[in-house]
């Protein structure tokens, strides 16, 4: 979905999203490996692209460099 909404994916050459986790009703984790004054404007823009596609986005309160992510009932 992220990557269908124009946002970049980590990889070896460059900062962006990574998903983790999921499955079982249990919500994913969206992380950005941009800097963190990067990565606080691409969370503004992950949360608009998630909500949009129908998911509940939240920040995580163990991790400032994370939210969850879960299908919205």
């Amino acid at each position: 979905m992220l990557r269908k909404a124009g946002r970049r994916e980590f990889s070896e050459r460059q900062g962006g999203f990574v998903v983790e986790g999921g499955g079982d009703g249990r919500p994913f984790q969206v992380a950005c490996t941009d800097a963190a004054e990067v990565s606080a404007q691409e969370f503004a823009q992950y949360s608009d692209d998630l909500r949009k596609a129908g998911y509940r986005v939240e920040p995580d309160a163990d991790d400032d460099q994370v939210l969850l992510v879960r299908k919205s009932s």
